[in-house]
Parts: structure tokens; C-alpha cells; sequence
């Protein structure tokens, strides 16, 4: 064999290789994506008949929380089977309209008339609007003009009596299955668009108007109430507010979604879109807490409470003593005390940190979950405090606001003065401070961005957010 032709070989091995290389990585991608969806299908068609507290087909109960719960669990079968096999189910909830607004998130949500339809997309239907859906479902098969899904929470007289069954019917947006109109198809994430990070901000503002904006800090404002409202909060793509006479309203999705009545005689409130559960405090200081989004049915926690928080599956009160707890897990999860002199808590359940701002100004926080046994203190003089993933924001007496990142022992990053309300957003990398004056100020790119904008004034509170 002569050198040049051995050389010659060689380059021509390697063209081909170079040539093959993308096309077997798309094969290898084309080849995960079909494994995905076909782990869907097994999945779901393992649990044929079963109930909400039938032993499921990896030998567990139920499907979830649903068997507890003993509410509608489409969506806890569905979200089930998704999580179950593997693919990505951030912000799904006990609500069949969650996977709709999982999907116009994660960029992988169908409502072309002209889609059609994966194994293993999920199916929204009769999607009304805010995160509210009648059903969902996954897709087992599809054909020419039909489709066959599988359903959790299908025939029976209720809840704890339905299971998992087939249904055949129409395979296109608009028309219908089982009697129920097809509002859109969900592919899971990881097996479509990867999501982008949505950034908001609001403000309660002068006469009780709420504002809010999204995407970048120089957007401009989206009315969201005109008026009138006692309190406001934006956490991810859930908008809670509080009128005059003490009853909560919810939103969810787009800015400009209608409200939904919630509960009355709030003393204060907090939102977890992650999870879709929504938190009340009464004014007689009793917790309430209910998840599903804005349809879920409340759960009572506890009384005597001065303070609520809620982060991921995280619940967590101050008393009116100034003690500690907190649960993780369901409604129904016992409390664990953390210590006492509290004035006000922070959690970040992703994070696994908890944080307590004490009646003496100090603040300590500990990593770990309610069970992490290393309080560190951080520092003291503090009148407002923030958690968000690694980042931890004070106020001092003095109004000087600064923020740490990175470990329980990192230095401070002093940012500005003049304020008396500090808001974080490690993942968006956002920090908005709002100034004795009622001004607000906030800033991208983390600690050291050097570009700050002067978002507003007469604001009385505001939230930065992202989902």
C-alpha cells in the first residue's frame, strides 16, 4: 500500500466522519426524544383501572398526593407519568390548566389547528383562561382523523371512585374528545423548546393602583388594577391582591388574565406559582393554604400565626410568640420548629435555606432543609431581609442595602442608600430597592451590574419576579 494512498484513505475517513457526525447526533437526539415519549405511553397504559389510591405501577400510592387529596387528579396522574418517566415538570400543579401555561412557558404549547399531535403530549381541555382547565389528558396513539388518550380521574361518580381509562375522539385544537373540547397540545420539556426566563416586576402604587411590567426593566407598564387595592403581590405568573374590605383576588398567566375571587378576611397572603398554592393569614391569625392553582380547595394549617411563607413545598409561620416552624412536603405534613424572637422569615425551599430576621435586628440563616442544624449569623442592625437561591439582601438601620452571594460566608456587596425595602432574584439576576422617599430602583446582572434604572415613584410595595 503506497503513502498516498493510505493518506488518501485517511482524509477521505475523516470527511466522512466529520459529514456523519452531526447527522448521527440528530439521530441520537430524534432517537431520545421517541424514547421519551414512548416511556410516556408504557407508563400510562401500565395504570389502566387503576384508582387514586390503587397501588400504581411502580408501587407506590396513588398518583402524587392524590389519593390524600381525594380531589379531581388528571392532572396529579398526568404530571405523574410525565415525572415518572423522567421528563422535566417545573410548575405543574394538582390543576389540569397548569399544563397549559408549563407549556406557553417552556415554549412547547400547541394551538395550531394544524398540529398533530405526539405520544405522550399532554392534552389541555376546555381551557378557560388563569391556569383553569376541565381535564387533561396524554396522548396513547394517534391515527388519520382520531386520537386515543389516557385519562386519570375518568368516569366513576367522583373523585375516589374514577381511574385510569382510555377515550377516542377527535386528534386536532378545536375539536372534540369525550364530549370536551381540545383547547391545545403540551409536548414535555426536554422534548421541546428549551424555556427562556421570564422576568416581572410590580408595584402597589399611589391609590391603590397596581402596575406591572415584563421582560426588561425599560418595558413599559401594564395597568393590572386601577385602584383601590390594600395589598399587591407578584410571585412567577401569579398576581394576588387584597381590597378594601379584606378579600383576596388571583390571577394567573398573562397580566391581563381576569380575576378570581379567593377567600375574604385577609390579613396577608402569599403566592407560590411554582407549585400553584396560594397562602392566607387571617386577621384572627389563623393559615390556610390551598394548591391547584386558583380552583384548589384550602387545607387549614394552624393558628396564632403573625407571619406566613411559602417557597416550593415549603410552608412557614411565624407566631404571634415569635416561634418558628415550617413543613415541607403536603398540606397534611407535620410542623418542625426552627427557633424563636423571629420577626420575620425567609425561605428558599430550591436553595434549602431558611432565614430569620430576629426582633433584635440580627439576622442568621442556615442551609441544609428543616433539619439543617448549622445556624449562621450574618450580620446585625437589619430592619429588611431577602432570600433568593445563593443570594441573601439586607436593609440596614442606616438604609445602606446590601447583598451576598455564594456561601453563608461571603462578604457583603453594599449596593444603595437611602432605601427601607430590598427585592431579589438570584435566577434573574435581578436586585430593585425601593427608597424612603418611595422611589424605585432596580438592576440586572447580579450584584456588580453597573446599569441602574429608575423604574418608579409613589410606590408603597413592589416584587421582583421570574418563572
Amino acid at each position: 500500500m503506497s503513502i498516498k494512498t493510505t493518506a488518501r484513505r485517511t482524509v477521505t475517513t475523516a470527511l466522512a466522519a466529520a459529514v456523519l457526525a452531526p447527522v448521527l447526533a440528530l439521530f441520537s437526539a430524534g432517537s431520545a426524544v421517541a424514547d421519551a415519549r414512548t416511556d410516556i405511553r408504557d407508563l400510562a397504559r401500565a395504570n389502566i383501572d387503576k384508582q387514586t389510591c390503587s397501588t400504581n405501577s411502580t408501587g407506590g400510592v396513588g398518583y402524587m398526593d392524590s389519593c390524600r387529596m381525594a380531589h379531581a387528579w388528571c392532572a396529579d396522574f398526568a404530571r405523574w407519568v410525565w415525572g415518572t418517566a423522567g421528563l422535566n415538570t417545573d410548575r405543574l400543579t394538582p390543576a389540569a390548566g397548569s399544563f397549559y401555561l408549563y407549556g406557553a412557558n417552556k415554549g412547547t404549547l400547541h394551538t395550531d389547528t394544524g398540529y398533530v399531535p405526539q405520544i405522550g403530549d399532554a392534552v389541555v381541555l376546555n381551557y378557560q383562561g388563569n391556569g383553569y382547565a376541565d381535564h387533561v389528558s396524554i396522548v396513547d396513539s394517534v391515527a388519520a382523523t382520531s386520537m386515543t388518550t389516557i385519562n386519570g380521574n375518568s368516569g366513576g361518580s367522583g373523585p375516589t371512585t374514577s381511574a385510569v381509562r382510555y377515550a377516542t375522539g377527535g386528534n386536532r385544537v378545536g375539536q372534540y374528545i369525550a364530549g370536551q373540547r381540545i383547547s391545545a397540545f403540551v409536548s414535555p420539556s426536554g422534548v421541546g423548546t428549551t424555556p427562556v426566563l421570564t422576568k416581572r416586576l410590580g408595584i402597589l402604587g399611589g391609590g391603590g393602583a397596581v402596575l406591572g411590567k415584563q421582560g426588561e426593566l425599560g418595558t413599559g407598564w401594564i395597568p393590572v388594577h386601577n385602584g383601590g387595592i390594600a395589598q399587591a403581590k407578584f410571585d412567577g405568573d401569579m398576581v394576588g391582591i387584597v381590597d378594601a374590605g379584606g378579600t383576596l383576588h388571583v390571577k394567573q398567566g398573562d397580566m391581563y388574565q381576569g380575576w378570581v375571587p379567593q377567600i375574604g378576611n385577609v390579613k396577608d397572603f402569599a403566592l407560590e406559582s411554582r407549585t400553584g398554592r396560594i397562602g392566607v393569614l387571617r386577621n384572627d391569625g389563623t393559615v390556610t393554604v390551598k394548591e391547584g392553582g386558583l380552583q384548589g380547595s384550602w387545607v387549614e394549617q394552624t393558628n396564632g400565626a403573625a407571619e406566613l411563607t411559602l417557597s416550593g413545598d415549603w410552608i412557614g409561620v411565624v407566631s404571634t410568640t415569635g416561634a418558628v416552624s415550617v413543613k415541607q412536603g403536603n398540606l397534611y405534613e407535620g410542623w418542625t420548629t426552627q427557633l424563636g424572637n423571629a420577626k420575620h422569615l425567609e425561605l428558599d425551599a430550591q436553595a434549602g435555606r431558611i432565614g430569620v430576621l430576629r426582633n433584635d435586628g440580627t439576622v442568621v440563616v442556615k442551609e441544609g432543609g428543616l433539619y439543617g442544624a448549622n445556624w449562621l449569623e450574618q450580620t446585625n442592625g437589619v430592619t429588611d431581609f431577602e432570600l433568593s437561591g445563593d443570594w441573601i439582601g439586607v436593609v440596614f438601620a442606616n438604609g445602606l442595602a446590601s447583598v451576598k452571594a455564594g456561601s453563608l460566608q461571603s462578604g457583603w456587596t453594599n449596593q444603595l442608600s437611602g432605601v427601607k425595602d430590598i427585592e431579589i432574584d438570584a435566577a434573574a439576576g435581578r436586585l430593585g430597592f425601593l427608597r424612603t422617599d418611595g422611589t424605585l430602583a432596580a438592576k440586572d446582572g447580579g450584584l456588580y451590574g453597573a446599569t441602574w434604572h429608575e423604574v418608579g415613584n409613589g410606590v408603597t410595595t413592589f416584587d421582583v419576579t421570574s418563572y
